[in-house]
């Protein structure tokens, strides 16, 4: 079954169906999507890059506290930050459960075990970034197939610290710019990448992932084939051959 998730804009929120799918460009605030299979459900990797000051951030960075916010398992799942989380560069109430910081050129790879992002056909987002915390980054997103060939589809460049429903990407000109693509391309990896662009030097830096989400998006059929045990498909070969004797008999 083929799924997209998407609204306009916030204003239309409650408007928002599974079903409707509204032209929006890329790059635009949208609400959250509401199938939670668009979500990503594994770490494949992450890559913790540096930071100005990581440990006044984490407050204590050699204990399990939950000021630590770097663990990549937060970002799988739906979304769960607001703005109202980070204040004056604070904290507050967002700790290491609702998102992960990468740091600066820090990257982390989730993938989709339940669906396979693809393209929508339209100027609509596909894939959706939820990047987060009180200083709005950038992040260059790669997405993969099989996790070994990647493919560039832009930036996601959340521009406003307040704007916490996330940034929209449509990779269906990245789909038409390849041969080797096509808008029923299956795509089961997305990559982050901070953009090294925050130089503040009383935060630390990197951009925070809270979640990732596949707006355009086939469910993979995890029904497995049963194969018949090689001495049973050898009976049933036999029962056969018997019955046609029979019958010509």
């Amino acid at each position: 079954m083929f799924n997209r998730f998407a609204t306009s804009s916030l204003a239309v929120l409650g408007l928002a169906t599974s079903t409707l799918l509204l032209h929006t460009p890329s790059a635009r605030a949208q609400a959250a999507p509401v199938d939670e299979k668009a979500f990503a459900d594994a770490v494949v990797s992450y890559e913790r890059g540096t930071s100005n000051n990581w440990d006044a951030f984490f407050k204590n960075a050699n204990s399990d506290e939950e000021w630590q916010v770097y663990d990549p398992n937060s970002a799988l799942g739906r979304n769960n930050w607001t703005s109202e989380m980070t204040s004056s560069g604070s904290l507050g109430q967002w700790n290491k459960d609702i998102g992960v910081s990468l740091g600066k050129s820090g990257s982390l790879t989730l993938e989709f075990t339940d669906n396979f992002l693809t393209g929508s056909g339209d100027e609509s987002s596909d894939l959706w970034i939820y990047e987060i915390g009180g200083v709005a980054e950038k992040s260059f997103v790669e997405i993969s197939m099989d996790g070994l060939s990647w493919f560039d589809v832009g930036l996601a460049d959340r521009k406003d610290r307040g704007n916490d429903s996330g940034v929209g990407i449509d990779i269906d000109g990245l789909l038409s710019d390849h041969e080797e693509l096509s808008y029923d391309s299956l795509f089961s990896f997305v990559r982050v990448t901070d953009a090294g662009t925050n130089n503040y030097k009383n935060f630390k830096a990197g951009v925070d992932i809270d979640a990732i989400a596949a707006l355009s998006f086939v469910e993979k059929d995890d029904t497995p084939i049963e194969v018949p045990e090689p001495g049973l498909v050898a009976g049933l070969v036999l029962l056969g051959a018997g019955f046609l004797r029979q019958r010509r008999a």
